[in-house]
């Protein structure tokens, strides 16, 4: 998936794939705000890393502001049903934009 162009847009499948491929592989980045609100709701930083390794993408993919690929994706660990949105950026780095 690195470096991969998506002219026309990018399926739920394929932004699945290269979400889990991307957190697998290390190339992710959890932002300020995402650790703020993962941190208030209660959620390990485990159960955040499992829900981008393996969770469903239930909403998007969608162009942001920022020309990168949004998604939310949700899978339930430990019990708890953790909800991650993300951004693809350049289809080789994902940003853990929030947790809920």
């Amino acid at each position: 998936m690195t470096g991969m162009i998506v002219p026309f847009g990018l399926s739920r499948p394929m932004a699945e794939v290269a979400i889990h491929q991307l957190a697998k592989a290390g190339k992710f980045t959890i932002e300020p705000h995402a650790k703020e609100g993962m941190l208030a709701r209660g959620f390990t930083q485990r159960q955040v890393l499992t829900a981008i390794e393996e969770g469903c993408v239930n909403q998007g993919p969608s162009l942001d502001e920022c020309n990168d690929w949004r998604c939310r994706i949700k899978k339930r660990h430990a019990g708890r049903l953790v909800r991650v949105v993300v951004a693809i950026h350049g289809m080789d780095w994902l940003y853990v934009i929030s947790v809920h």
